[in-house]
């Protein structure tokens, strides 16, 4: 590694990038389905001469650009800007490897933004097949940029035979790759009939009968959602298996978050084709926000379980979340980590060569646990540990990656593995005599 660690007291770095993607996923899902949705109904709309549902794609469209395209612009630079600072090795590993992909995505996402501005500023500017053509590039560029990020964000969980081959296209086709794009796929049109429902109630110049029309024809698109439990299922066979029993028992937290997606989602659907289909049902702007606040955790909570389920990999049995290749794992057990990571020690203001043993404890827990662990705050290594016996800590540094499958193994030589446990005892406020000494002295006395 040659790159410094980025240390965010209290959140970690890991909140930061999963607060800023869960708002940008979101965001940028909503873009997609209202593309589509948008294009979709305007080429109805102008077939059936529909002039409500025509002015209605206007006001659609406005929020649209206001909400996406700035606020999902801002959003997108900021996973950039954290996942290079949190995770530089990963995020280097995918720009090399799916260099193409990237620029291909930006193309894309250019003609989109474009396409979306010039669609919104036509408006009864041009013929009605032109507006119609316009939307539709701008739904397809959308589209097609979700299908090519899909495929780099399936990889990192489930390389499938590229960790063999090396090739592009192993990698992009992976094993998680068509459950995952229909599940995106159904998450986006849904987001966007819930905006349609909470553009309906904002938007002014509709009376309630107005609306009640349009929030109909939007809660149509909502029924995909009772696909989320079966699409799931077949999700989570195509993952590794180590991964899938993160989500059946062995990662509790896993277990709950996907529970509660998926049973979120469901509801909402279930919501939607019974309140909104068959029963007509009328949704003022107070419900429309709780389930756009419902749709918001249910996406927040897989993209949770999506992340949470690489552990202890951040690219599936190639890169380690501490950004070790695992690869590097048999040399660095014998050089010591710290050869590998000379930032830790430029931190401290001194060499690797003059460090200390505190000093080194640092050092080592700055490059192998820092990715995931704050001193005291989300996720505090003070809290895990208080109260460890020195004897506790060293038993559970040597058997991480088995008694915490999660957990990358500790990696490094003897003296390493003792610099690092008198640290954490340090951390940890325990006793530094060994259990066996304390049963000893017990005995004698």
């Amino acid at each position: 590694m040659q790159y410094p660690i980025w240390d965010v007291p209290q959140l970690g770095g890991g909140m930061v990038i999963a607060m800023i993607a869960i708002f940008h996923v979101t965001i940028a899902h909503f873009a997609v389905g209202a593309g589509l949705f948008s294009a979709v109904t305007e080429h109805f709309a102008w077939k059936r001469g529909d002039q409500l549902m025509l002015r209605f794609l206007k006001d659609y469209i406005r929020y649209l650009i206001l909400i996406s395209f700035i606020l999902g612009a801002l959003s997108g630079v900021g996973i950039w800007f954290s996942i290079s600072l949190v995770s530089p090795e990963a995020t280097s590993a995918l720009i090399h490897q799916y260099v193409w992909g990237w620029a291909t995505e930006w193309v894309f996402f250019l003609v989109e933004i474009v396409a979306g501005y010039i669609y919104y500023y036509t408006w009864d500017r041009v013929s009605p097949k032109k507006h119609v053509i316009v939307g539709w590039i701008y739904a397809v560029s959308a589209y097609m940029s979700l299908v090519i990020i899909n495929g780099i964000l399936s990889f990192m969980l489930s390389p499938g035979e590229w960790l063999q081959t090396r090739e592009f296209w192993d990698g992009f086709f992976n094993p998680t790759y068509w459950p995952s794009l229909v599940l995106r796929t159904i998450s986006a049109v849904s987001l966007a009939a819930i905006f349609v429902t909470i553009i309906a109630n904002i938007a002014h110049g509709y009376s309630r009968e107005e609306r009640h029309r349009i929030i109909t024809a939007g809660g149509r698109w909502l029924i995909p959602l009772a696909l989320m439990i079966p699409v799931s299922v077949w999700y989570f066979a195509r993952v590794p298996d180590a991964a899938r029993d993160l989500v059946t028992g062995q990662a509790i937290a896993m277990t709950l978050f996907l529970m509660f997606g998926m049973a979120a989602s469901t509801l909402v659907g279930l919501y939607a084709y019974f309140g909104l289909i068959l029963k007509r049902r009328y949704i003022n702007l107070e419900t429309s926000i709780l389930l756009g606040l419902i749709a918001f955790m249910a996406t927040g909570s897989m993209e949770f379980v999506r992340e949470g389920i690489r552990k202890p990999y951040i690219i599936y049995e190639y890169m380690y979340s501490n950004g070790i290749l695992r690869e590097e794992v048999e040399v660095l057990s014998e050089k010591g980590v710290l050869s590998w990571a000379p930032w830790t020690a430029t931190a401290m203001g001194t060499e690797i060569s003059a460090l200390n043993q505190d000093q080194r404890g640092e050092a080592l827990y700055r490059a192998q646990c820092m990715r995931c662990h704050t001193l005291d705050g989300v996720n505090g290594i003070k809290l895990l540990i208080k109260n460890w016996s020195e004897n506790s800590i060293r038993h559970a540094l040597e058997n991480l990656h088995e008694e915490q499958y999660f957990m990358p193994p500790f990696i490094g030589p003897e003296q390493d593995l003792q610099d690092v446990t008198r640290y954490l005892l340090s951390l940890s406020g325990g006793s530094d005599v060994s259990d066996a000494s304390m049963s000893e002295k017990e005995g004698q006395s």
